[in-house]
């Protein structure tokens, strides 16, 4: 025999957690829609202006112009500038050029003369696509937490390019990084500190490459190109034989028309973990040198042929490569 009442309380308890389940459907949809782009200059004048008003899962769009300001981020919330080499943000020497705090995002930025370039205290965070130089201290500088680091080219900081102190990460990493020229080291890792290292390039910097305490002899440094620094680094960064040191070859190393993607015969290419280049992988973050391999007045991107010279003669070279206008 059935109960009739039995299967009307299950009904009226199914249905309530099916009201339940909706509604919180509803809300993440709601806030996934309400998501804004807010824009810099045209909507706010300044950076931190468009941050105050931003909520998580917003973004920050800023446009070309340079911005002196001292940048906090917000939680959730992603600053993007439109163009790195475009995009800057001036510490004024007043403090970090920018702080991130949990769970915010900036890329695609120069980040310039602040007492540090980016200060990261004990939050994760993503910091990548950047030019990060001229800074005071270091230029990325993290405590007790390490935010993934990717894809930045960190030059010329008085100190070290990176700073990393009592941190213990496995998930996030410092990888695809060009840390080249600062004052001390490329990367200093103090305290107990335990992460992972992978596929950057550091160079030329004034004392080593890589520095660590003997409380953070632990981390791991694979597949990194360690070259041309006064010393590559101290006795207790372990390095093993997935490092090398070779001319990273650059495809334009000068800050006057910069590119520092790997030319295509570097020892980089291919070289890193799980086979990726070392060094960076982001078009975004550099100059475009549009060359012309073949001397035939044809720039590279437009070159049908780019290894064979064409001769223009509005018809097909003899070697069978179409001229310029296809005709």
């Amino acid at each position: 025999m059935f109960d009739d009442g039995l299967h009307a309380r299950k009904r009226t308890h199914m249905l309530k957690h099916l009201k339940a389940a909706l509604l919180f459907t509803t809300t993440l949809g709601f806030h996934a829609a309400s998501a804004k782009v807010l824009q810099v200059p045209s909507a706010y004048p300044t950076i931190s202006g468009g941050l105050i008003h931003a909520e998580s899962g917003d973004t920050v769009l800023v446009g070309p112009g340079t911005y002196r300001e001292n940048v906090t981020l917000a939680q959730g919330v992603v600053l993007l500038g439109q163009d790195a080499l475009k995009c800057i943000i001036d510490g004024m020497r007043k403090g970090p050029a920018v702080t991130v705090v949990a769970g915010s995002e900036i890329g695609k930025f120069t980040i310039t003369n602040g007492v540090d370039g980016v200060l990261c205290e004990n939050a994760s965070a993503r910091i990548h696509h950047n030019w990060i130089i001229d800074n005071e201290g270091a230029g990325i500088g993290a405590f007790i937490a390490l935010p993934q680091i990717d894809n930045n080219v960190i030059y010329g900081n008085r100190w070290s390019g990176i700073l990393v102190w009592g941190a213990k990460a496995l998930d996030t990493r410092i990888e695809n990084n060009v840390i080249m020229r600062n004052g001390y080291s490329g990367l200093a890792l103090r305290g107990p500190t335990r992460i992972v290292v992978r596929n950057n390039v550091f160079t030329e910097n004034r004392e080593y490459g890589i520095f660590s305490d003997p409380a953070a002899g632990q981390s791991q440094v694979i597949y990194n190109n360690i070259y041309k620094n006064y010393m590559p680094f101290n006795r207790y960064t372990k390095v093993n034989k997935s490092n090398i040191s070779t001319d990273p070859m650059f495809l334009s190393p000068g800050l006057g028309n910069p590119n520092f993607l790997p030319a295509a015969k570097s020892p980089m290419v291919r070289r890193g973990y799980e086979q990726v280049d070392i060094g960076l992988l982001a078009h975004e973050i550099v100059a475009k040198v549009d060359g012309d391999k073949d001397n035939d007045g044809v720039s590279d991107s437009k070159d049908a042929c780019p290894e064979l010279a064409e001769d223009q003669d509005g018809y097909q070279d003899d070697d069978g490569c179409p001229d310029l206008d296809n005709d």
